[in-house]
């Protein structure tokens, strides 16, 4: 095999690993993809995400921190731009009050809604993480395979998060999965293009970071208001705190495993 079919192989496995665990959440016999308990779960794996993985990257990346929250700020007002202006995007009508209401901010939003920002902040991620295998294999077969391992742990609670909240907006479980496996090809984007450009694409790097991180940022406080609005004022209120907890340890724990293998 040459170098980029190397590449290229290892990027479709990292992706194998999330795609698989996603299916088996989503297809199993009872499977509720917008219960609350999962939904708790996705938001908190896109905010550890954000704050423990992407964040981090961009200072990384950036050195400034005046320069980081910038970038962060502009991809955030893009996002709410898009959010505001795609005809691919819909809005939910306001709920009721009572239970009525409580019922409305527990039902699956509209269609499509944030869905293109899911895609996007999905899309460049997984270019991101398509660009640390390239760039680790680049340097040796163990490097290689080190990040690549990292990247799959990494990826399956990602994976779930990314399909639940697709689900969530209206999509058929099968259908979300086929969404996020052409979201997971931006592995094999950033895998290639960092093999054969590396140079432009660590210029780019700091945005596609900041575009990521704002676009996946922005969906999970889309989403806050109808996951956690009424559940204080309910006992559901630490059954959804302990899934979100554990969404955003499991992102740190694949972290810090990438950390310590690295």
């Amino acid at each position: 095999m040459t170098g980029i079919d190397v590449v290229l192989t290892a990027c479709l496995l990292a992706n194998a690993a999330g795609l698989g665990a996603a299916a088996f959440v989503l297809l199993r016999p009872r499977a509720q993809p917008t219960g609350p308990r999962l939904l708790s779960f996705a938001m908190g794996v896109l905010v550890g995400t954000v704050l423990l993985d992407l964040l981090p990257h961009l200072w990384e990346a950036t050195g400034s921190f005046v320069t980081l929250t910038a970038l962060f700020a502009v991809a955030l007002l893009g996002s709410w731009w898009l959010d505001r202006v795609c005809p691919c995007v819909g809005h939910p009508h306001a709920g009721g009050s009572g239970s009525a209401g409580h019922a409305a901010q527990d039902a699956p939003v509209a269609p499509a809604r944030r869905g293109v920002l899911l895609w996007v902040g999905d899309f460049v991620h997984s270019v991101v993480d398509g660009a640390v295998i390239g760039g680790a294999l680049a340097l040796g077969v163990v490097p290689g395979s080190v990040a690549t391992m990292a990247v799959a742990i990494h990826e399956v609670p990602r994976r779930i998060a990314v399909v639940t909240l697709l689900v969530r907006a209206g999509h058929h479980p099968l259908r979300a999965l086929l969404i996020t496996l052409g979201t997971g090809t931006g592995t094999l984007v950033g895998g290639a293009l960092v093999w054969w450009w590396a140079p432009a694409v660590s210029l780019l790097m700091p945005v596609a970071l900041a575009v990521a991180a704002a676009a996946l940022f922005y969906v999970a406080l889309a989403h806050s208001p109808s996951l956690f609005g009424a559940a204080w004022r309910q006992r559901l209120a630490v059954e959804r705190a302990l899934p979100f907890s554990a969404g955003l340890l499991l992102i740190h724990l694949s972290h810090h495993v990438h950390e310590l293998l690295g």
